[in-house]
């Protein structure tokens, strides 16, 4: 009921456009770009953009999560030193 009244009154707006407002060209722009949206979706070209994003984001997560694993691997590997060298010098 809603797509019936819907219809009908861009019908009427349509209908009552004079020719010079082009209003004629508005509605078959609109129509072609869903149209080109729609078969975007259909062949998997729509998200290539936002796959690329994701992929980037995912690449900055990871070199993250390697340089927060180097870094506590350097502190712990400082903690083993100094355990080490203070062991050293109370044996001397």
């Amino acid at each position: 009921m809603k797509c019936t009244t819907i219809f009908l009154v861009l019908s009427m707006v349509v209908l009552m456009a004079e020719p010079g407002d082009a209003f004629f060209g508005h509605i078959l722009k609109g129509i072609v770009g869903v149209g080109k949206h729609i078969h975007g979706h259909i062949h998997g070209r729509h998200g290539e953009a936002m796959r690329d994003q994701d992929a980037m984001r995912d690449q900055e997560a990871m070199r993250d999560q390697d340089a927060m694993r180097d870094q506590e691997a350097m502190r712990d590997q400082e903690a083993m030193d100094q355990r080490a060298f203070e062991r050293e010098r109370a044996f001397a």
